[in-house]
């Protein structure tokens, strides 16, 4: 695909949006006729380990990190420490040790470099977690005991400030065209740390698809991305996705938000899962939707409406899940995916709907 740099994408962006129309080449997905997609759930007080075990219960990190490769780590941190607070145990951002657990995985499994990036919003200046006496500010200590052993082979990366050029790729909504950051488009595996919590109107959960809207550049889409908004955040969301191709997701459910979600000044409430069912849990998958899907089933056990196919359960009611299912991204029936770990049956919760977001644009029961 053809690159820009930041100053040409910019002048350039309208004329690009008609060529683009006559450009949509997609990646061949096939997760959502395959028979099964595997995710593990794992439950345990010691996050590193937890994390491990995850990764092993799915092949290991090392079926996506190959040798001498370069790897792009997308965490959600772009919401997270505005207000001062911590923002790991409001459960706005994923831990710190569930990132830095997979950015070391990716070292031992050979990565060259590993870049743990975030397009940070200009005012906020929240750069990875909030302020140094933040638990949030603590990956950048972990970083460096990576470092320390591995080679400097991981670096912590504000997109605004390193972002060369752009590559773009097609949008089936308004915009035609998205600009994804030259570090994200040319690591040979991008892969989401997202953190377990619910979403405000227009999406009731925000797990690791969602969690790709923090890289897109402001400085063209506005603050907080509202032209993506705008032009239909669930297409977006999945277009995003289709043009990144992220290989492994894994959500920090340590701490977690429920409610309003996102951030407490939005009204959404933390949770401390060790609190409802004994210990932190981790998710990780290859399988984006599949794995999406499973952590919407983990916090929504009493939601209502549910709907009357239990196969499909509440990931159908979750539009960009349903949606991404449909065009072919992923997974969402539970019977086709395999939960590696434990029972989701034994760990599955009830967390507090966004009570501003009933389920948007619902389908008719199935």
């Amino acid at each position: 695909m053809k690159r820009f740099t930041r100053r040409e994408f910019i002048k350039k962006g309208l004329g690009l949006g008609a060529a683009l129309t006559c450009a949509q080449i997609w990646p061949d997905y096939s997760y959502a006729l395959n028979p099964a997609s595997e995710v593990a759930l794992v439950k345990g007080n010691k996050i590193p380990q937890i994390t491990q075990k995850a990764l092993e219960l799915i092949g290991g990190i090392q079926k996506v990190v190959k040798p001498g490769s370069k790897v792009f780590i997308k965490p959600n941190y772009i919401a997270g420490g505005f207000m001062g607070h911590d923002p790991v145990r409001s459960g706005e951002i994923p831990h710190p040790e569930v990132v830095a657990a997979v950015a070391r995985e990716c070292v031992k499994s050979g990565a060259k470099q590993v870049i743990i990036g975030e397009w940070f919003e200009r005012p906020l200046k929240i750069e990875f977690g909030g302020e140094k006496s933040k638990c949030g500010a603590q990956i950048k200590k972990l970083v460096e005991k990576i470092n320390k052993k591995f080679s400097n082979k991981v670096s912590l990366v504000d997109l605004r400030k390193y972002t060369k050029s752009f590559i773009y790729v097609p949008s089936s909504t308004s915009i035609q065209w998205l600009a994804i950051p030259d570090l994200v488009a040319e690591a040979d595996a991008v892969i989401s740390v997202a953190v377990l919590k619910t979403h405000h109107r227009p999406i009731s959960v925000t797990f690791g698809m969602k969690n790709f809207v923090g890289i897109m550049p402001s400085i063209l889409y506005g603050e907080p991305r509202m032209k993506l908004h705008a032009a239909g955040i669930n297409q977006v969301i999945l277009d995003i996705v289709k043009g990144v191709k992220p290989k492994l997701t894994v959500i920090s459910g340590v701490y977690g938000m429920e409610g309003e979600g996102v951030v407490l000044s939005f009204g959404g409430k933390p949770v401390d899962v060790a609190s409802r069912i004994g210990g932190a849990v981790v998710i990780a998958g290859f399988d984006p939707v599949a794995t999406d899907a499973t952590a919407t089933r983990l916090i929504t056990r009493a939601w209502q409406p549910q709907p009357i196919d239990t196969d499909l359960g509440v990931p159908w009611y979750i539009k960009h899940l349903r949606m991404a299912y449909e065009q072919g991204i992923g997974q969402i029936h539970s019977s086709r995916i395999k939960i590696k770990g434990e029972k989701l049956d034994d760990l599955a919760m009830s967390w507090l709907m966004p009570q501003k977001n009933t389920y948007p644009e619902l389908p008719n029961h199935i």
